[in-house]
């Protein structure tokens, strides 16, 4: 860049002074053209670079989602569906996983509930006898105290033998006994039958949900397209064994209308700062050689990945200062009717409106940019 400016300078000052002869030229008006070509050149470039900012780092991004299987258990692929970059719709089928192991969890947890269903009537069946249980055992208890009390007035009198009042007294702790045993066994059957999640029994609820978490194992066996758009780099095979824990094929999904004709450029801390949304932009890609298209900032984005920090055991590492580039999304005018695949990398360069002469340049530069892809195309 600073070679190209101080090469037009020189040509103009040839042309003017040497070749057109339209000014004499003098020893102090070579000083002074002398002095000023060096300072012009390096306010120029200055200024372009600060407030018409340029990067070799412009990007199409396109949003691709991961096809993972949303299945609790492994399972084996019975049918791949979906053909390589074929335009499919959102819900369209992919590929089928064999459903009949998680058929049978259904099955299985059906009958399951069924069951658990019946406890519940015998669990309150269970309540009731240990009700009647308990109340058998306390009028044995008032019998057995009664008798108790009825053989310690006659042993006072001296009516019977020590004997009779120390069975009675065994029969009266032994009914005692008897109550607080029923009396545990009417807590635990209430405890069982009122074990309840709102209105349903504990066990109910548990095999309700595992019965629920099976039948979404049989719906999810059919994965689907998770957006308009194609898979690709199918390498799936019927047998296959796939998991939750693994994706098994990208879906690239289409442009939506915010994305379309959008580009991603990086900047430099400096210059990024002069950036605003709605400054005029320029983005020259090496497949349109010759060509300038031109656009608008849409929004910047003040984050850089030098400034994320992630939950982990490790201190975070430090980059090499200065490095960190900051993006910039630019929405080109022609965008929508333009074909830009998805990872195609150009040129761009902002202009934020000061320093006009420094502008016309950065224009000037960017064209060569453009007119030189002819040459470096094939690289």
């Amino acid at each position: 860049m600073m070679a190209a400016i101080f090469i037009a300078y020189t040509a103009i000052i040839w042309l003017v002074f040497d070749k057109l002869r339209l000014i004499p030229l003098s020893l102090p008006l070579a000083l002074l053209l002398a002095a000023v070509g060096p300072i012009f050149a390096f306010y120029i470039i200055v200024s372009m670079n600060n407030f018409h900012p340029s990067s070799t780092d412009a990007r199409v991004f396109q949003r691709v989602v991961q096809v993972v299987p949303h299945i609790t258990a492994p399972g084996r692929v019975q049918e791949v569906v979906a053909e390589g970059n074929a335009p499919m719709k959102k819900g369209d089928i992919l590929f089928r996983i064999d459903p009949q192991q998680f058929e049978f969890d259904v099955k299985r947890l059906e009958a399951a509930l069924a069951a658990a269903e019946q406890t519940v009537p015998q669990l309150k069946s269970s309540v009731d006898q240990a009700a009647a249980a308990l109340e058998k055992a306390n009028v044995q208890l008032n019998l057995a105290k009664a008798d108790f009390d009825r053989q310690t007035e006659l042993f006072e009198k001296k009516i019977i033998a020590q004997v009779a009042l120390d069975r009675a007294e065994r029969n009266f702790e032994t009914a005692q006994q008897a109550v607080a045993g029923a009396q545990a066994a009417e807590d635990r059957a209430r405890l069982a039958y009122q074990s309840n999640i709102g209105s349903e029994n504990t066990a109910v609820a548990q095999v309700r949900q595992q019965l629920a978490l099976a039948k979404y194992n049989v719906e999810e066996s059919v994965v689907r397209a998770p957006c308009d758009g194609y898979a690709t780099n199918i390498q799936l095979v019927p047998g296959a064994v796939v998991s939750a824990a693994a994706s098994v094929m990208p879906f690239v999904c289409d442009r939506d209308d915010r994305n379309t004709g959008v580009v991603v450029a990086t900047f430099m801390q400096g210059p990024y700062l002069h950036i605003n949304p709605g400054d005029y932009a320029e983005v020259v890609f090496p497949m349109y050689p010759g060509r300038v298209f031109a656009g608008k900032v849409l929004t910047t984005i003040d984050l850089a990945s030098e400034g994320q920090l992630s939950a982990s055991g490790l201190f975070p590492g430090a980059s090499a200062p200065g490095t960190a580039r900051f993006a910039v999304r630019i929405k080109l005018d022609n965008g929508d009717s333009l074909r830009l695949p998805a990872g195609t990398q150009g040129n761009a360069a902002v202009y934020t409106g000061q320093v006009q002469v420094s502008g016309i340049i950065r224009m000037a530069l960017m064209r060569l940019t453009s007119w030189t892809n002819y040459l470096f195309f094939s690289s």
